[in-house]
């Protein structure tokens, strides 16, 4: 649940060329570099200015390659999506390990991938944005075919969501700068995807009656606190749509309160991000010391912290996204707060799975406990898998083995 460092960017620019060469891959490294400065800092804190210099070239130089940085953030989305389309497609249906141990090389290789996706994609204009969508679902159902292909009588729903949780286990060390050897984190990886395929999901039931295809608030009682209402709003358009692209008119309309009125509650947008994150850091800081207070192993206090953050992240997961991705806009030491918060939740995991699995180093288990993570707060977000009659059953199958995945 951390951010990533800027270890690939130091490599990335060191071995861009001196000014005035002109390579033949320019557009390629410019991409390559936008990428990652995308990833370590956000698409909204970076300028074309900054791109160029750590490309080597001018500002004006890297215009005649782009208009403008929205074209070059859809181009690193693009190619991060073509490269993972190609990988798929190159599999036949059946070579499900083949297809996993590529998975697990291109993830490495571009570390960026998963943020890019799920973070800065938010930026594109919204036609682009969709047709990537349908793009990216089209490769998943391609993969579901491949799975189900191996595993005769797995149903083309379940290997749908095997699919998914093992995209987002791939996508997990885009999101943490955890090192391990590139060939250990390669077997790890591969190791997870392929515990995730042969998982035995809870028996199908199809849409449940209280079922909803996102956690958008459904008719209830009306909190009577305004404050609370505009944190909620916030952290709902927040989630959808990035903090940057979000207004105090955009938070007021939603929560009901018009013109300057939502002055009365805060004084201004960021005080609402901070409550919302604090508020989700503290949840989940609570739930898990309820689990080391009732837990009587290791193992034990792992299953109730599963539960509670599966719960968590399928009820509010506007919460937990704005969490995962929005603590970058933070001020400095405010965010520094926040990323600790985090990193003391992860490292309870780490101690519990270390306790439980010996035979993990730390920075293993770290790999681990993210990739659980990253599945449960991916999964929760893709509005055709909360229709299933018992998301939150699938999860914990799933997460239990990844938790217990052997790897060798």
């Amino acid at each position: 649940m951390a951010s990533t460092e800027g270890k690939t960017m130091k490599a990335r620019t060191a071995a861009a060329p001196a000014r005035g060469s002109r390579p033949r891959n320019r557009k390629a490294q410019i991409v390559s570099i936008a990428a990652e400065l995308f990833h370590r800092q956000g698409y909204h804190a970076v300028t074309m200015e900054e791109i160029a210099s750590a490309v080597g070239i001018t500002a004006g130089a890297l215009y005649r390659h782009f208009r403008n940085k929205q074209e070059l953030l859809a181009r690193t989305v693009l190619d991060g999506l073509l490269a993972f389309e190609t990988l798929v497609d190159n599999h036949t249906a059946g070579d499900v390990d083949g297809l996993l141990r590529a998975m697990a090389a291109l993830t490495l290789d571009r570390r960026d991938l998963g943020v890019l996706w799920q973070r800065e994609s938010r930026n594109l204009p919204v036609p682009e944005r969709d047709q990537l969508r349908r793009r990216f679902r089209s490769i998943a159902a391609r993969a579901a075919t491949t799975l189900v292909a191996a595993r005769p009588g797995l149903s083309p729903a379940d290997a749908d969501l095997l699919v998914w949780a093992i995209f987002a286990t791939f996508a997990s060390p885009s999101h943490h700068s955890v090192s391990l050897p590139r060939a250990r984190f390669e077997d790890l990886l591969h190791a997870m995807g392929s515990t995730l395929t042969e998982v035995a999901l809870p028996q199908a039931q199809g849409p449940s009656a209280d079922a909803a295809p996102s956690d958008r608030p459904r008719p209830g009682l009306a909190r009577a606190s305004r404050r609370e209402v505009l944190m909620d709003a916030a952290a709902r358009l927040f989630n959808e749509r990035g903090y940057q692209a979000v207004s105090m008119e955009d938070i007021g309309a939603a929560a009901g309160i018009s013109g300057a009125g939502i002055y009365n509650h805060v004084t201004a947008k960021s005080d609402l991000l901070v409550a919302a994150l604090t508020r989700a850091a503290d949840a989940l800081q609570l739930d898990a010391s309820r689990a080391f207070a009732t837990a009587t192993s290791p193992r034990d206090a792992l299953d109730l912290l599963l539960r509670s953050y599966i719960d968590l992240t399928v009820s509010h997961s506007h919460l937990t996204g704005t969490l995962i991705t929005e603590v970058i806009h933070l001020p400095a030491e405010q965010r520094h707060t926040i990323r600790r918060l985090q990193y003391d939740y992860v490292s309870e995991w780490v101690h519990l799975l270390t306790a439980e699995r010996p035979e993990l180093i730390e920075a293993e288990a770290r790999v681990v406990v993210h990739a659980v993570f990253t599945t449960i707060n991916d999964l929760a977000r893709i509005d055709h898998l909360r229709e299933r009659g018992d998301l939150s059953g699938d999860l914990l199958a799933a997460c239990q083995a990844l938790l217990l995945a052997r790897t060798g």
